[in-house]
């Protein structure tokens, strides 16, 4: 045994289910659900890829009371009941463990972080890695014994040794427990002392190094903190205790039972019966033979697949792919660069990719041409499978399958890179086998669906012009945002200080459960059987006492800051620029969406969330232009609903809020006071979306009738967009998707499910998705035209970002004129529609300014 790998079952499967709890459904075509099941394999796969273990153990909870209860009986109570649909696939992945041949363990009393704590004592000479989301395992960390933690979504993963550790907490990993003894874990109901947060926590530990030391120095500690500290001396210690991992288990297997050289061969039967195609292996004698070259073969043709998420390959052998019927051709960076024939093909006409997009930053990297490209694999088959929104469910959908096991390769090499390089061509060959057998059916299912102008005419255009707003970016002020930060931070003092003036006492703001003691036992607010401290709660409760508008406010500016703030700071990169990904493939309704960061996060319904676009800012001598569709999404719904009164509203220039006030209140134009006309606004946009009645009652509080009057009042006064919304309803329910006006689809299945709620949110997305999807394709052709006649007029200006319906431009000023009449033309001349199109033109040197 050199390598082992020891993985947290119970975390793993819940990180599974939840990430993907709100996607497409997945179950068997008997109903049993398995998308944690299959999600866990995916993971698990990920990380027999990067570790490569030569043994394996999986560590699960038994379900019982442990040695913890025991000492605080209130240790996890505030724990929820495991969903119905996790709880049946707890089983069904012991199953796939005990079929793909790797050991798993569980010991009533215990937790599986003891059984991995102990593993990992016994086998402390060998280099271990821990699989977890659990960051109570980071306090095993030590020079043989890596934590790979998982983080968002299936894929997220951060490998900390003990200068990552280090560096990223200012501790070493034996003082987590010590931390939690401070601080204490609501998600484990671990009480540490109450007021203290992990910041004071790392602090003490930092100058007293133990809970132990802080209390031999207490009389060092000054003012509220000592106090504190005095008051939960006995929480502390109880608190260090429950997460103190216990490492000396005994276990009734030898070493050798973790031995793992691949998934044994019935682990096919065990996708067989649980429809989990996709990950059936293929038998030894198809496997594929891989060579390593440095010259093309003229008749092949040419694909470049990017090794998109694969860190070795990046790091090792990063290069291009081609293959013929029986043989990959690998040319490597180094390689390619000295390579003429290579090159020439860069010039080729008929390149083919799974996403060009990609391969376009990694020419523009290492200095190659860059392709011009006629298809895109990936966005292709997207548009046939709407549904499918991340790589892993589109190709499963396309029935893409992995290599046979690679366990063969592994025999034939020499050394790990080599069988690492191999492992890697042999998938990605693969994946280029496939792709060149599907890629002619996906093209004929294009034309059949009537999805072939959107992929030719709107798509495939779009993708340049993205790519060059990926490597142009925008600047972004550190000055600025960090002034932001100090004053969000001010903020959140002083709300604290207000709340724990409100509630008489401190205590942990954070904590759902000291949050509900003092709001309804110390306060005594009406409460609910659940207790609960959500958003929704808070705001029908801000009359009830002054301390809940505080908490409401202390939440947004800790939203600002965790996710605007912080998470636009780590994006900026070198040029001073953050360069942010969108993405053609993640959005049912065909919306471009932006990722590392997200940058159509950032609110614009506050002040305080606008701020963060004081950040953003244009170079010298220019200046930042936005460009902004009016009302678009209500535009497309008067046009495709054929609604007169709102069609005949939008070409008098009359504003549409006031038009539906009038209808629903009942009053001339000039009697629409603000507030009807706000009422009547969340009505329309309401509408675009699908509300109920219930769901407006809550945005506007009031009450479920008047909710229901309104609502038939305004379909009573546009009697076309009822129609519509049925039509549009009957529609999905008889074919299983709807259409946008460039015939964009999306898959519903939701619309026919047994469940009462699914089906309605089916209703609700089948009237949502038609506008949405309109809109966004929409504004995919005003950019196309836009940079189409910017590039025609041979301006400077530069399109840096798309968020929703907005563009934002770079300008010189000279050409600032030039531009606003160019953009405004453009957007409004883009389609006609039985109403105008209108965009709002705004400037200045920041994105805050231009807005």
């Amino acid at each position: 045994m050199n390598n082992l790998l020891l993985i947290d079952g119970n975390s793993m499967l819940f990180r599974a289910y939840y990430a993907t709890l709100y996607g497409r459904p997945m179950s068997t075509t008997n109903g049993i659900p398995t998308n944690a099941v299959f999600s866990f394999i995916l993971m698990l796969n990920k990380a027999i890829e990067t570790i490569q273990p030569d043994s394996i153990l999986v560590a699960f909870d038994a379900g019982k009371s442990t040695f913890r209860h025991k000492q605080y009986a209130e240790y996890k109570g505030t724990r929820k009941p495991l969903d119905e649909e996790l709880k049946v696939q707890f089983p069904i992945v012991r199953e796939f463990l005990d079929t793909s041949g790797i050991l798993r363990y569980e010991d009533e009393g215990f937790e599986a972080d003891d059984i991995i704590g102990s593993m990992a004592k016994k086998s402390e000479s060998i280099e271990t890695t821990i699989l977890t989301s659990d960051r109570d395992l980071l306090q095993l960390i030590d020079p043989t014994t890596k934590v790979l933690l998982m983080k968002k979504g299936l894929t997220d993963m951060e490998l900390m040794d003990e200068s990552h550790f280090y560096e990223k907490y200012g501790l070493q990993p034996k003082q987590i427990i010590d931390l939690k003894g401070l601080m204490g874990d609501s998600s484990d109901n671990i009480p540490g002392v109450a007021g203290v947060g992990e910041k004071t926590a790392t602090k003490l530990l930092q100058t007293y190094t133990s809970l132990e030391n802080v209390y031999d120095n207490i009389e060092q500690v000054k003012g509220k903190l000592k106090e504190k500290l005095i008051k939960d001396k006995e929480n502390a210690f109880l608190s260090k205790e429950l997460a103190t991992i216990y490492r000396d288990m005994d276990f009734p297997f030898e070493m050798n039972a973790l031995s793992f050289s691949g998934y044994k061969e019935q682990v096919n039967d065990f996708y067989e019966k649980y429809e989990m195609f996709s990950f059936i292996q293929k038998k030894t004698d198809e496997k594929t033979e891989v060579k390593v070259i440095h010259k093309w073969i003229d008749n092949d043709p040419l694909f470049l697949p990017v090794c998109t998420n694969d860190s070795y390959i990046h790091q090792k052998c990063l290069g291009f792919i081609s293959c013929d019927k029986e043989t990959i051709y690998f040319e490597s960076i180094e390689d390619a660069l000295e390579d003429k024939i290579f090159k020439s093909y860069l010039k080729r006409k008929d390149l083919r990719t799974w996403d060009d997009k990609e391969t376009m930053h990694l020419c523009q990297k290492y200095g190659f041409e860059i392709p011009c490209f006629e298809q895109d694999l990936h966005i292709a088959a997207f548009l046939l499978h709407s549904q499918a929104t991340n790589t892993d469910d589109l190709l499963q959908t396309l029935k893409f399958k992995l290599p046979e096991s690679l366990h063969e390769l592994s025999k034939k090499s020499k050394n790990k890179e080599a069988f690492e390089i191999n492992r890697s061509l042999a998938f990605y060959g693969a994946f280029v086998k496939q792709l060149k057998n599907i890629e002619e059916d996906i093209y004929i299912q294009l034309k059949e669906q009537n999805l072939w102008e959107l992929y030719q005419n709107i798509e495939l255009p779009l993708i340049p012009i993205l790519f060059d707003m990926e490597e142009e970016g925008i600047y972004v002020d550190e000055n600025t945002l960090e002034e932001i930060d100090r004053k969000v931070d001010q903020k959140v003092d002083v709300l604290t200080k207000q709340i724990y003036d409100y509630a008489g006492m401190v205590f942990n703001i954070n904590s759902p459960k000291q949050l509900a003691s003092v709001l309804y036992d110390e306060l005594n607010l009406p409460s609910g059987k659940k207790r609960s401290t959500s958003a929704d709660v808070l705001e029908k409760l801000q009359d009830q006492h002054p301390i809940v508008p505080c908490l409401l406010e202390y939440r947004k500016y800790a939203k600002i800051k965790s996710t605007y703030i912080d998470g636009i700071s780590k994006h900026i990169q070198n040029d001073g620029k953050i360069h942010t990904c969108f993405n053609q493939t993640m959005t049912q309704t065909g919306r471009l969406s932006s990722s590392d960061p997200n940058l159509q996060n950032i609110s614009v319904r506050d002040e305080q969330g606008k701020e963060i676009r004081k950040a953003f800012i244009a170079r010298e001598g220019y200046q930042l232009l936005s460009a902004d569709y009016s009302q678009i999404e209500l535009r497309i719904l008067a046009h495709m609903a054929n609604e007169k009164n709102m069609i005949e509203a939008f070409n008098e220039g009359i504003d549409i809020h006031t038009q539906t006030a009038t209808k629903i209140f009942m009053v001339q134009k000039e009697d629409v006071t603000s507030s009807m006309r706000r009422i009547a606004k969340t009505v329309n946009f309401g509408i675009v979306y699908g509300q109920t009645e219930f769901g407006l009652s809550s945005q506007l509080n009031i009450s479920r009738k008047e909710a229901s009057e309104f609502m038939k009042t305004y379909f009573a006064s546009f009697p076309s967009i009822h129609s519509f919304m049925n039509e549009v309803i009957s529609f999905c329910q008889e074919n299983g998707y709807v259409k946008t006006l460039f015939n964009r689809r999306r898959e519903i299945p939701e619309i026919n499910d047994k469940n009462f709620m699914t089906r309605e949110f089916g209703k609700r997305a089948a009237m949502n998705a038609p506008i949405q999807g309109s809109a966004a394709d929409l504004i995919k052709i005003a950019m196309i035209k836009v940079v189409e006649r910017m590039k025609k007029e041979k301006v400077k200006s530069k399109l840096l970002l798309q968020i929703h319906d907005e563009l934002i431009f770079e300008v010189p000023k000279e050409e600032m004129e030039t531009m606003i009449s160019l953009v405004k033309e453009e957007m409004e001349n883009v389609l006609e529609l039985k109403v105008p199109l209108q965009a709002s033109i705004s400037c200045g040197k920041t994105w805050y300014e231009a807005k």
